[in-house]
């Protein structure tokens, strides 16, 4: 700490960009959700904020809200899951209650242990994001304490579920690409790994069939480790190549696009891509990628509003948000003489 400077005894945000070494502006931007924090410094930050013991202006008698995530899903850098939480830290701000980041590591739910921070507090309600097992979901349900699920479903307990239409827009996706001439389109992505990847994958497997168009296994890539969620570039590709790939998320596309290139194919003259999530990655690959935007904003604001409306609590809502295809640079018409 800079010698002109007293410690008061509160931990302030200056305080937590001097311990990792970075600006106050870039710390403040991790727990509003605004600005380009990638998902590790984010992660960073919000674990040496707990650490300080870092609090934020609501009162102590204010409602507390869990926000749970798997690390893997949290850790992968397109940032869909620290976007959602920065918008849902945000909703609980302007509705002067909490928002308490809760990560649950891989040794935590294969030895079916609760997160330390989450035995810590009490909380009001908690929205757990990314897909979890039944059996650990049982684990986190509590009396009074009501869940919302965010990206995936459940039976398994009583909670309202904020969704995507994941095999609709499978399905949309692999017409459109069907109606752009392509007739060998592949899946990058591992089904049963989550439901929202699983029902993206026979949403493309309808289409396939709905068009009478040839499906092969080897056409099924799967570029990440699903314990870990890291991904890799140097995968085989099939001897014979689809023209077009539907990805499970934009961080797939980004790692199939640098698999084409080392194999010196081009986006979209050789093979075209489109993907789902519409992050800020989605932007920035070269080419920049066609993907289905899904709203993080509208999963946050409404996560909030059924654990706070007691109408909504454990009542079992199946609520699926709209989303919508958009068009950049990574699909194309397939190439000439390319047909099954």
């Amino acid at each position: 700490m800079p010698s002109g400077r007293r410690k008061t005894g509160k931990v302030t945000m200056q305080d937590i960009a001097e311990r990792l070494g970075i600006s106050k502006v870039s710390v403040s931007k991790a727990f509003s959700g605004k600005g380009s924090i990638s998902a590790g410094l984010r992660l960073s930050i919000f674990n040496a904020a707990r650490e300080m013991g870092y609090e934020r202006t609501p009162p102590d008698s204010a409602d507390r809200f869990a926000f749970i995530v798997p690390d893997h899903f949290f850790l992968e850098t397109d940032a869909f899951y620290s976007d959602m939480y920065g918008y849902f830290s945000r909703e609980c701000q302007k509705n002067g209650c909490l928002a308490t980041l809760v990560i649950v590591s891989r040794a935590d739910r294969e030895h079916m242990r609760l997160p330390v921070s989450f035995q810590m507090e009490a909380f009001s309600g908690m929205a757990v994001a990314g897909e979890m097992p039944d059996a650990y979901l049982k684990l986190l349900e509590k009396p009074d304490c009501p869940m919302v699920l965010l990206d995936f479903d459940s039976r398994a307990v009583s909670a309202s579920a904020v969704l995507t239409e994941n095999y609709h827009w499978g399905c949309l996706v692999t017409q459109h690409l069907a109606d752009l001439g392509h007739r060998r389109i592949g899946f990058v992505g591992q089904p049963g790994a989550t439901r929202s990847i699983t029902d993206r994958y026979f949403g493309y497997r309808s289409a396939l069939l709905l068009n009478k168009l040839p499906y092969r296994e080897e056409w099924l890539l799967v570029n990440n480790d699903t314990l870990t969620g890291l991904y890799r570039s140097d995968i085989p590709l099939p001897r014979e190549m689809p023209t077009a790939f539907v990805c499970h998320c934009d961080m797939a596309a980004h790692y199939l696009l640098a698999t084409l290139n080392q194999q010196g194919l081009r986006c979209p003259e050789d093979v075209s891509i489109v993907s789902f999530d519409n992050t800020r990655l989605a932007e920035t690959c070269r080419p920049a990628l066609t993907s289905v935007a899904i709203d993080t904003k509208a999963f946050a604001r409404l996560a909030l509003e059924l654990l706070t409306d007691s109408k909504n609590r454990g009542t079992g809502r199946r609520i699926y948000l709209p989303a919508s295809l958009v068009r950049r640079s990574s699909d194309g018409p397939a190439p000439e003489g390319s047909g099954v």
